[in-house]
Order: C-alpha cells, then structure tokens, then sequence
C-alpha cells in the first residue's frame, strides 16, 4: 500500500510510484475518481478535444425547429439528415 497525506487544503501528492504506474507525466493530465462500495478508484483519463458537433448554420436550423411545432424523429440519424437537408 501506497501512503499519502492530505494538506490543510485537503491536497495530496500522488506518490512518484503511482503516478508511474499511471502512466501521470505531464503537467495537465487528467485524473477521474470512481467511489466504489470498497473505496475510491483512480484513473488516469484520456481527453481528447472534440470537433464542433453542429456547424452554426445548423446550430440555427436547430434553434428554429425547437421554437416551432416540428416533425418528430425516431432516431438520431433521421434528425442528422433532417437538419442537412434544410441547409442545403
């Protein structure tokens, strides 16, 4: 078992040899807790940014279904055509 001590900020050093097994190098890298009935899980994530989902040309064809009485979708697929057919 590996020991750390909290600071009167509630901070902790992750230990040299967690931070390894973690494969945490970086300044930056992102850590996720998971509480679990046994305890807390530690995770080392991996966050990747994202391209915009929706252009704001959609973005406003979304606003104006939204306000208005519009047609309903079964699936996310059949709205996704939806909203390009309107651009075009």
């Amino acid at each position: 078992m590996v020991i750390a001590k909290i600071s009167t900020k509630g901070q902790i050093t992750i230990p040299k040899v967690v931070r390894q097994r973690l494969n945490l190098n970086e300044k930056g890298d992102i850590i996720g807790f998971e509480i679990t009935s046994q305890g807390v899980i530690m995770k080392h994530l991996n966050v990747t940014e994202s391209e915009q989902d929706y252009t704001e040309n959609e973005w406003k064809k979304i606003e104006q279904l939204a306000r208005g009485k519009g047609k309903t979708f079964k699936t996310a697929s059949g709205f996704l055509g939806h909203l390009k057919r309107l651009s075009k």
